[in-house]
């Protein structure tokens, strides 16, 4: 009887201990179960460190543009003149203007306006005085843009402007007094009266009347 009371006592001791660990198991079970808000968990997906290492940036990488180069200017030239010495200044004109004047059989471009002339498809004419052998040298030619340009420069470069050959600006006049040289620009024309004679531009204005009524 006595043993019976001891056996089960101690059975029962037995049973409340495993009932205890049982419940400390599922205590610590449970409380292995609950996260703190916001955690991800260790099944969930760790987020992207602060420090990870991004993309790296494309570096724009700048292109020169090409350098536009500068569109030259049209060569200088001149277009064929349609007249003759004739008609740029006639007998009558000629005689008009001084009657001991005539025309220089061995004429030969000697000033600079009458090669530069006879060199851009121009003419130039020489008339002879007949007492002093004096020439007076008239030259024509129509030069493009470029060249009028640079005759205009040289012209002013070397004398002054001259507003009696004419009205401006249908008519520029120069003259160069160390070249002895007279120079008219008119619709698309180039005159030029070169001789040793001429120290003020009032000696050639009759002669570049007449060659501008004849043009």
């Amino acid at each position: 009887m006595t043993h019976s009371s001891t056996s089960s006592l101690a059975t029962g001791r037995r049973l409340r201990a495993g009932l205890a660990l049982s419940g400390a198991t599922l205590a610590l079970f449970a409380l292995a179960g609950c996260a703190p808000a916001g955690d991800s968990g260790s099944t969930g997906t760790p987020s992207p460190s602060s420090s990870a290492t991004g993309k790296p940036t494309a570096t724009a990488t700048a292109t020169a543009e090409p350098t536009e180069s500068a569109t030259p200017s049209p060569a200088a030239e001149g277009t064929a003149v349609d007249k003759t010495c004739d008609s740029i200044l006639t007998a009558d004109d000629v005689y008009a203007i001084n009657p001991n004047y005539s025309v220089d059989p061995d004429y030969a471009p000697t000033s600079d306006t009458a090669v530069t002339a006879t060199t851009y498809n121009g003419v130039s004419c020489g008339w002879i005085n007949q007492s002093s052998g004096e020439v007076i040298e008239v030259s024509l030619a129509m030069p493009n843009e470029t060249l009028t340009n640079t005759l205009k420069d040289s012209a002013l470069a070397d004398g002054d402007i001259v507003p009696t050959y004419g009205t401006a600006p249908e008519v520029e006049g120069y003259f160069s007094k160390s070249a002895s040289t007279a120079q008219v620009f008119t619709n698309g024309y180039w005159v030029a009266v070169a001789s040793p004679g001429m120290a003020e531009p009032g000696d050639a204005e009759r002669i570049v009347v007449s060659v501008l009524g004849n043009l």
